[in-house]
């Protein structure tokens, strides 16, 4: 709609652009500006003629819209401090409670009447000191005790040659299929090997056919001087020692829960074969 106001607007602009000249805005403003004024008299006399109980009803219905809005707004905010309130938010809450059997399973237990296991972003965690006793860590594994308790360990890990070592070696088949499930349980096993038992790991391969194993050390179970984790894609689900080393057969997330199994034993919360 090309109001007055407008016409005024483009005028001023043609004017600064040098379209016009100055006498000839000065003549077109007057005539604009008397027909802003005979608008604004026709927009009043306009206004005068609606009922003034209609912008009062109108009013008065906007304030009781604004009123509740607020009042649900407020009642939002006081439930949702409250829900706040009630959740815990950390680590050491959730194991007071959970100590306290305030916590339902799924969010936390107690195993064996002493490791106090919480459930926090899908991890499961357990505070437990270093094997020097100088450190306190909250552990974060994938599984709970209670999900691997029908996973044995077999064999024997030689305790003192694995206490003894700075170092082990990680090596898996270059060849194999399932490099996501392999890496995720080799990242899970060196997380807890270099934060809290303080060795350092090598990644290895167990034979020498890819390129990515050619400038990597070859190491099995058979390398006996060597502490090794031995990662093995397999159809059948293992978790076992054999003196230096630590294996790990199975696919999937079975290797995942295989490296958990693993290292509840090696913190001495699970038996090798719980009754």
């Amino acid at each position: 709609m090309n109001t007055p106001r407008k016409k005024a607007s483009v005028l001023r602009e043609s004017l600064d652009a040098g379209v016009i000249e100055k006498e000839e805005y000065e003549r077109e403003k007057k005539k604009i500006d008397e027909e802003i004024r005979e608008f604004d008299n026709k927009v009043e006399a306009a206004n005068k003629d609606i009922p003034e109980e209609e912008p009062k009803k109108s009013s008065e219905k906007m304030l009781y819209i604004g009123i509740a809005i607020v009042l649900m707004l407020f009642a939002a905010v006081i439930a949702v401090s409250m829900m706040v309130k009630q959740e815990p938010k950390t680590l050491e809450e959730l194991h007071v409670l959970n100590l306290k059997g305030k916590l339902n399973p799924k969010q936390g237990y107690v195993y064996k009447d002493v490791y106090s296991f919480v459930n926090s972003d899908g991890l499961w965690y357990t505070q437990l000191k270093s094997p020097k006793g100088t450190k306190v860590y909250d552990m974060a594994l994938r599984y709970a005790p209670k999900e691997l308790a029908n996973i044995p360990i077999e064999g024997n890990l030689d305790l003192q040659f694995f206490n003894d070592q700075t170092q082990y070696y990680v090596t898996f088949n270059p060849l194999g299929k399932d490099f996501s499930s392999v890496g995720l349980a080799v990242a899970d096993f060196n997380t807890h090997m270099s934060k809290v038992f303080e060795k350092m790991p090598i990644a290895a391969c167990d034979r020498n056919e890819t390129p990515p194993c050619f400038n990597r050390p070859i190491v099995t179970c058979a390398d006996n001087d060597k502490l090794v984790l031995y990662v093995k894609e397999s159809e059948r689900f293992r978790t076992y020692y054999n003196g230096n080393c630590i294996v790990v057969e199975g696919n999937g997330f079975d290797l995942v829960r295989g490296v958990d199994r693993i290292l509840y034993n090696l913190y001495t919360i699970m038996e090798k074969e719980e009754p």
